[in-house]
């Protein structure tokens, strides 16, 4: 009896300190911080055999830090299933008019539009997060968003 109270006593006290969100409970996913539409994801170092030939990973850090590719496996701290980078972005135009030259200009196809908000392709080989600093640049694009998904958040 001693010992059964003890146990759910252990058991309520890790359960509230869990939904009390203490630290030492979660751990932080390994791999390259990075920051995509507000939220911090780790993205994973390539293994020496996935870098282009010629390029160590020693290199591929010092050049520019972490890039971004549709299909890059990224982790989160508050999610147990991976997200993967899909290649697709969400542009909020000031004008209309302007989706033409965006694409044209950024080397994108249109997949989706409503009136200001128009969804791209990018080809797969664009570095995401460069394309995301250059469009944010961009005096026609109000709003850029990459998407990032999960299996879990697919619907059944």
């Amino acid at each position: 009896m001693k010992h059964s109270l003890i146990l759910a006593g252990l058991l309520a006290l890790a359960a509230g300190a869990q939904a009390a969100d203490v630290p030492s409970f979660k751990q932080k996913p390994g791999g390259q911080p990075l920051v995509i539409n507000g939220k911090t994801y780790y993205k994973q170092a390539a293994p020496a055999g996935k870098l282009p030939q010629g390029v160590s990973a020693r290199s591929a850090a010092s050049e520019g830090g972490v890039t971004l590719k549709r299909g890059d496996v990224l982790r989160s701290e508050g999610e147990l299933a991976p997200s993967r980078v899909s290649g697709v972005v969400m542009v909020k135009l000031a004008s209309p008019r302007d989706e033409a030259a965006v694409a044209r200009d950024h080397s994108l196809s249109v997949r989706y539009r409503t009136q200001s908000v128009v969804v791209f392709d990018a080809p797969a080989q664009v570095e995401l997060l460069s394309l995301q600093q250059r469009l944010s640049a961009d005096k026609r694009v109000k709003q850029v968003q990459l998407e990032v998904f999960s299996n879990s958040e697919l619907p059944q």
